[in-house]
C-alpha cells in the first residue's frame, strides 16, 4: 500500500497548488496579454506532427494555393497578351482581278497564286474595361486573405483537437492507474479477510465479499484500459497520422507532478496561467473567422463592381508585325496596328442581375459576421466558465480525497482490530477510489479548458 499512500498524499496537496491559480483571470482590470501555455515534449511533438501530416491543414493550404493562383491569373488579364500566328490557303485557281489590257480589253488576270501563306506576331491590350479587371483582381486578393486566415483557423483548430484527445488520453491513463491501484486494495483486502477467517475472527461471507470485490475491480480496470484504448484511437485521429506509443505510455509532465511523493507542490509551477483582460476583445481582435468573413464581405463589394463595369464600353488595342505571299514562310510583310470598341447596351439584364446579387451577397456576410461575433462571445464566456468549474471541482475532489483517505486508514485498522465491518472498509474503499477518479479527472478537465479558452480566444 505504499505507492497508494503516496498518491493519495500527492493527490491531497494538489489544494495548495491549486489556490494561486483559483483567481487567475478574473480582474477586470488585468492587461491584455499574451497567454501562458506549457507543454510537455510528448504534446509538443504530437503538434508538429499534425501541422506536417493532418489531411486538414494539407487541405487548407491547397485551398489558399488556389486563391493565389486566381490572384495572378487576374493580374494577367490586365497585361499585354503576346501572340503569333500561321496561316495557309489553298485555291484551285488562286486569287484573280480584272485587268484592262490594250486592244484586249478587260480579262483576269492572277494576282496570288493558288497557294497562299500568312504569318502575323504582335501583342494585344486592353485598354478600358470599365474598372471590372481591376474589381476582379481585388476580388481575388481579399479571397486570398480570407483563405489565408481559414487555413490559420484550421491549423488552431487541429491543435485544439490534438491538445484535448491528448489530455483525454492522459485522463484515461490516469483512470487506468487509479483502477490498476484499486484493484491493488481490493487484493490486500482479500488477504487480509483470508487470514483473519483462517484464525476465525471474521465469517467466511467476508472472504466472499473480498472476492466479490476483487472481480469488480478487475472489471473496472478492463474498463478503464479499454477508454485507454479508445483514447489512443482519437488522438491518433486528431493527429492525422501514427504515432509514437513509446512516448505516450510514459507519464506526461502533469501525471510525474501527481503521481509523485512532494511532486504535488511543483505542480503549481508548470500548470498555465491564463491571464486577465477583456478576453471578447482579444477574441474579436485575434479570430481568423471574424477576418475572413470581413474579407469576403469586401469581396464581394469589388465583385459586385467588377460586373458593373462590364456594362461600360470595352477598348482593346493590338498592333503586329504581318506578312502574306505564296512561300511557306512569308518574307516581306509589313507592321500594323489597331483599336476597337465593344460595348454590349443590351444583356436582357444579367450584368445588373449579378451586380445585385453580389451586393447583396456583402450584405450578407456582414451579418453573418455579426452573428459570428454573437458565436465568439459565447464561445469565450462558456471556455471561462468551464475552465472556473474545473478549478472548483479539483479542489472539491482534494477535500474529498482527503477525507476519504483518513476514512479509508480508520475503517482497515478498525476491520483489523474487529471492531469494524468489512461493509465499512469497502464503503470507504469505494469512496476512496471515486475521490481518486475525480481528481484525475478534474485536473485533465483543467487542461483542456484552458486549452478551448485559449481555442475561444484565437491564439
Amino acid at each position: 500500500m505504499p505507492k497508494m499512500k503516496i498518491f493519495i498524499s500527492a493527490l491531497a496537496a494538489l489544494t495548495l497548488a491549486c489556490a494561486p491559480c483559483a483567481g487567475a483571470g478574473t480582474a477586470e482590470t488585468s492587461p491584455i496579454v499574451e497567454i501562458d501555455y506549457i507543454e510537455d515534449a510528448a504534446l509538443s511533438k504530437l503538434l508538429i506532427a499534425a501541422g506536417e501530416e493532418n489531411p486538414q491543414i494539407a487541405a487548407a493550404r491547397q485551398r489558399t494555393e488556389a486563391a493565389r493562383a486566381k490572384v495572378e491569373a487576374a493580374a494577367a488579364r490586365l497585361g499585354p497578351d503576346v501572340f503569333a500566328g500561321l496561316g495557309g490557303l489553298w485555291q484551285d485557281d488562286g486569287v484573280t482581278v480584272n485587268a484592262s489590257v490594250p486592244f484586249l480589253g478587260s480579262l483576269p488576270v492572277t494576282a496570288i497564286g493558288s497557294h497562299t501563306y500568312a504569318a502575323a506576331v504582335g501583342l494585344s491590350q486592353v485598354i478600358y474595361a470599365g474598372g471590372s479587371l481591376t474589381a476582379q483582381k481585388e476580388a481575388e486578393r481579399l479571397a486570398l486573405g480570407a483563405a489565408q486566415a481559414q487555413e490559420l483557423r484550421t491549423e488552431q483548430a487541429v491543435e485544439n483537437s490534438v491538445r484535448r484527445a491528448y489530455y483525454a488520453l492522459r485522463a484515461a491513463q490516469a483512470k487506468a492507474r487509479v483502477a490498476r491501484e484499486a484493484l491493488s486494495l481490493a487484493k490486500e483486502h482479500l488477504t487480509r479477510a483470508e487470514k483473519l477467517f483462517k484464525a476465525g475472527v471474521v465469517a467466511k461471507n467476508d472472504v466472499l465479499r473480498g472476492g466479490v470485490a476483487v472481480s469488480e475491480a478487475e472489471l473496472s480496470l478492463i474498463r478503464a484500459q479499454s477508454g485507454e484504448a479508445n483514447a489512443l484511437t482519437a488522438l491518433r485521429r486528431a493527429v492525422g497520422t501514427e504515432l509514437i506509443k513509446a512516448e505516450l505510455e510514459a507519464p506526461d509532465i502533469f501525471a510525474q507532478k501527481l503521481f509523485s511523493e512532494g511532486g504535488d507542490r511543483e505542480l503549481a509551477k508548470i500548470l498555465p496561467r491564463v491571464p486577465g483582460g477583456d478576453r471578447t476583445a482579444q477574441a474579436f481582435e485575434a479570430r481568423a473567422e471574424l477576418k475572413a468573413y470581413a474579407l469576403l464581405s469586401k469581396q464581394a463589394e469589388k465583385l459586385a463592381r467588377a460586373a458593373q463595369g462590364r456594362t461600360l464600353p470595352q477598348i482593346l488595342g493590338a498592333a503586329g508585325y504581318v506578312a502574306a505571299d505564296d512561300s511557306f514562310f512569308p518574307g516581306e510583310g509589313e507592321a500594323v496596328a489597331a483599336i476597337g470598341m465593344y460595348w454590349n447596351l443590351y444583356d436582357g439584364g444579367e450584368m445588373r442581375a449579378k451586380t445585385r446579387e453580389a451586393k447583396a451577397k456583402a450584405k450578407e456576410l456582414l451579418f453573418q459576421l455579426e452573428d459570428m461575433k454573437n458565436a465568439v462571445r459565447m464561445e469565450v464566456v462558456q471556455a471561462e466558465q468551464n475552465l472556473t468549474s474545473a478549478r472548483s471541482r479539483l479542489e472539491v475532489a482534494l477535500r474529498q480525497t482527503e477525507q476519504a483517505r483518513e476514512d479509508y486508514r480508520i475503517a482497515v485498522r478498525r476491520y483489523e482490530e474487529n471492531v469494524g465491518t468489512a461493509l465499512e472498509e469497502s464503503d470507504s474503499r469505494v469512496a476512496l477510489v471515486n475521490a481518486l477518479s475525480e481528481t484525475a479527472t478534474a485536473l485533465y478537465d483543467i487542461k483542456t479548458a484552458e486549452a478551448d479558452l485559449i481555442y475561444a480566444v484565437g491564439k
